[in-house]
């Protein structure tokens, strides 16, 4: 009976995986990324205490479920970060639920993440693409590392909404998108003046328009808008809370990362009616080859009314305005191309009493030219020690990419002079003078008389045709015009990784 039953639903498992194959083709293909680094003064602390050895893994995986050219299916999943050693599992007793974990004895963590679910198809007898659920999406950019990473200043991550596509011709297109990013609270209940749960207004809607423009062989522009509409209770988790019978805010927060209202307000508040918006363009030259030549500007700005703040100065401007530009210039010779490049990015002027105005706001940024002091890094290693945005920010920067005098070995050479734009010298003497804190490590802003500079050689190694080894060196120096007595000036790194992918 038992060999019956099993032939029965093996039976039926066959038959099920033959209908299914019938009905849509599958892909799958993935990546382990491992990664070993040697670091140290990268809180910019001394004697902070910070781990100065790192080692971890990631396996990400997309699977495609193709039923024509007209319509697909995909699901992406990721497995980590995975410290070796952190994170719980079953021989320790430990629960081993949640992000990264399995990396200490007994494994058994449970760490699969969604990155992607959607679906792609065409409108019936139209050219008008359609991509509908979680997706990766970032604005546009033309300033880009040769080695392709770069990463959006305003906009580069995972997000669910529904985004339409379509040419109009060979050298004009339209892509319009809604998105999603946050709901604070999908529930019902009373609403945050009486204490708990929001349940209506509580969401941030982004509407982006791009225009991409392209000549072949001659150049690029995508000019694009992005409108975000912010609901009168995104508050919650994300946000200060306000008390009408004390007329106070508690929960306030300027840093973190992760945290919208660090991201658009800067000052911890999103207030009443809020909204912002981004204007700029993407511009690429290839009609002078090898000559590379490549600018990004932005325009963003944000307002809201009766913002909270929890400056030691006072309430900041409900306001809040600035702009990017950044630029790339080089000339690809047979071993190597040498490049300049550099980004200016508008300031706030906290010292004169205007909160964050004049510092562009911004939605999760992964951006950087450089690989330690900024983003872009391989995946497994520290980065933006100084920032992911530019916004605030000056540099300027030499660099020798692409350099190939051995087969299977690319190398990438730069180093860059940057300071900040943000006017913060006194926004909390007292503290600073007693050596506490300072601008920098506390807000993540660097003043107009701080300075630093950075170096990095990033070395990709092919071993295998899926197999390449990372081997990064890289320095921060960072010079604060106000230093506290324990601030560490000096950041480096040793970093060796592994991709495979599949």
């Amino acid at each position: 009976m038992k060999k019956l039953l099993s032939l029965v639903v093996a039976g039926g498992l066959l038959a099920a995986s033959a209908s299914m194959a019938s009905a849509a083709d599958i892909k799958v293909k993935g990546k382990f990324d491992f990664g070993f680094g040697l670091y140290d003064g990268t809180s910019f602390t001394k004697h902070s205490g910070e781990e100065n050895f790192d080692a971890l893994q990631r396996f990400r995986t997309q699977i495609d479920f193709i039923a024509s050219e007209s319509l697909k299916g995909v699901a992406a999943f990721e497995i980590g970060n995975t410290h070796w050693g952190n994170g719980g599992g079953a021989t320790w007793g430990g629960l081993g639920v949640g992000h990264g974990t399995g990396g200490a004895m007994g494994a058994d963590g449970v760490s699969v993440e969604v990155r992607h679910l959607y679906i792609d198809w065409l409108v019936p007898q139209t050219d008008l693409q359609v991509r509908m659920g979680v997706q990766p999406f970032a604005m546009p950019r033309a300033v880009m590392r040769s080695d392709g990473e770069d990463g959006g200043y305003i906009l580069d991550d995972d997000l669910a909404g529904i985004l339409l596509s379509y040419n109009v011709n060979e050298n004009f297109g339209v892509n319009l998108g809604w998105f999603r990013p946050w709901d604070s609270d999908i529930g019902s209940g009373p609403d945050h003046a009486n204490g708990t749960r929001f349940g209506s207004h509580d969401e941030i809607d982004l509407f982006a328009l791009t225009l991409p423009i392209e000549m072949k062989d001659m150049f690029s522009f995508t000019p694009y808008f992005m409108y975000a509409a912010i609901g009168d209770n995104f508050e919650g988790m994300y946000g200060p809370e306000y008390d009408a019978a004390t007329d106070s805010w508690s929960g306030l927060n300027i840093g973190g990362s992760g945290n919208p209202a660090t991201w658009l307000t800067g000052n911890g508040g999103f207030g009443d009616d809020g909204q912002a918006w981004w204007a700029g363009f993407a511009f690429d030259l290839s009609y002078l080859d090898p000559f590379v030549a490549a600018v990004d500007f932005t325009y963003g700005s944000y307002t809201a009314d009766d913002v909270a703040s929890s400056l030691a100065n006072g309430p900041a401007s409900p306001d809040r305005d600035g702009w990017v530009v950044i630029a790339k210039f080089g000339y690809k010779l047979d071993y190597f191309t040498p490049i300049l490049f550099g980004w200016y990015g508008s300031g706030a002027d906290l010292d004169g009493g205007d909160g964050y105005d004049g510092l562009m706001p911004y939605l999760s940024p992964d951006w950087g030219l450089t690989s330690f002091g900024w983003s872009n890094a391989h995946p497994m290693g520290r980065e933006y020690l100084v920032g992911a945005t530019p916004a605030g920010t000056w540099a300027i920067g030499l660099g020798l990419e692409d350099i190939r005098f051995i087969d299977n070995l690319t190398s990438h050479l730069r180093v860059a002079y940057f300071r900040g734009t943000n006017d913060v010298n006194n926004y909390n003497s007292a503290a600073e003078l007693a050596g506490t804190t300072d601008a920098f490590r506390e807000y993540g802003m660097l003043d107009t008389s701080d300075w630093g500079m950075e170096v990095n050689l990033d070395n990709v190694i092919n071993i295998y045709e899926n197999l390449d080894m990372f081997v990064e060196l890289g320095y921060v120096h960072v010079s604060l015009d106000h230093e506290p007595a324990d601030f560490e000036d000096n950041a480096w790194k040793g970093y060796v990784g592994f991709s495979y992918s599949f």
